[in-house]
């Protein structure tokens, strides 16, 4: 009954080509001056396989299975010496199942990749746009809940590093997971960890329009360089010259108003230049050669800076009170 059932849908299907012929078939011919096209049933009890095939000398085929299967799928075999195994998926392309997915063979070839709006080539899937614009475009739904990924993952995975990304995701969501912002929807970049669990977060961009180096969640967040690939542990290193219109260092617990209070000892003029000519620099300040090899601290520099500027002050002070005791006694 089951195969009359398949027939006769073939031929419903197929009935603009197959002219009267209404009867109940297990094999129906094509005429065709170079192939021999058939559509024919079969059932394979061994792989709970069953369904319609349609032949042109083994060259392309389809056929539907599914009358003993779990679900339903329709499928598409092929064969280069005409010879397809219907009981197996060694021929097997591609299969649609009945969830809608478009089941692809792994070992494509060359001229098995996918070409949309042009001829494949030698990528897996090649996308021609076409002369307007256009796009690839993903839709999730609007709740609180939404997101759509993209993923690039590691296929074996089991020679990894502890701890090192197994799979990297660009997730566009509105749960703010490493962003923290529930206001509207972000786009966040991330990577999930081998073995130790957790996610490398280093990009958020917020819905406001902020970008994030960083990531909520307990993520590891990395560091960045710029025009360097070796950042020596520092959140930003760059390798090149950089233009601000400003920049703000947070102020330091310990700035050096200290140096006008009554218990700071001022080192006298006669000392310093005594440590000046022992060491060609000011006491605090960083010598040259440590500059050169790493770096000054900005904020720490100004500091320093500031509380020389304050020691010069009070040694200007004092100079002008001895300059003004010697013209008092000059006048009298």
């Amino acid at each position: 009954m089951k195969k009359e059932l398949l027939s006769i849908t073939a031929l419903l299907l197929l009935s603009p080509y197959v002219n009267g012929q209404t009867d109940t078939f297990t094999t129906i011919q094509f005429p065709n001056n170079v192939y021999t096209n058939t559509i024919t049933t079969g059932l394979y009890t061994g792989n709970n396989r069953s369904g319609f095939i349609y032949q042109s000398n083994g060259s392309i085929n389809y056929g539907m299975l599914g009358a003993k299967s779990i679900g339903f799928k329709f499928r598409w075999l092929a064969h280069d010496n005409g010879s397809i195994d219907y009981a197996t998926d060694t021929d097997q392309l591609m299969f649609l199942d009945n969830s809608g997915n478009l089941n692809m063979k792994g070992t494509l070839t060359t001229g098995g990749n996918v070409g949309i709006g042009t001829a494949p080539a030698a990528d897996k899937v090649t996308i021609d746009m076409g002369a307007t614009r256009s796009a690839i475009n993903m839709i999730s739904d609007g709740d609180a809940a939404a997101y759509s990924d993209l993923k690039f993952s590691i296929k074996t995975s089991t020679a990894l590093a502890s701890g090192k990304p197994n799979m990297w995701l660009v997730s566009l969501r509105k749960d703010g997971y490493f962003s923290n912002d529930l206001t509207g929807p972000t786009l966040e970049f991330y990577a999930t960890r081998a073995i130790t669990g957790g996610y490398f977060a280093p990009l958020v961009f917020k819905s406001n329009g902020d970008v994030i180096l960083a990531g909520a969640r307990n993520a590891v967040n990395g560091n960045v360089g710029i025009g360097t690939t070796d950042t020596k542990g520092y959140k930003l290193a760059v390798n090149g010259d950089a233009m601000f219109t400003r920049i703000k260092v947070k102020a330091y617990d310990n700035w050096p108003d200290y140096v006008f209070g009554e218990k700071y000892k001022l080192m006298p003029l006669q000392d310093l230049e005594t440590y000046i000519k022992a060491n060609k620099h000011l006491p605090d300040v960083p010598s040259a050669k440590e500059v050169t090899k790493d770096g000054a601290d900005l904020g720490e520099m100004n500091k320093i800076l500031l509380q020389k500027i304050e020691e010069l002050t009070l040694h200007v002070i004092e100079l002008q009170k001895q300059v003004n005791e010697l013209k008092d006694k000059t006048t009298k």
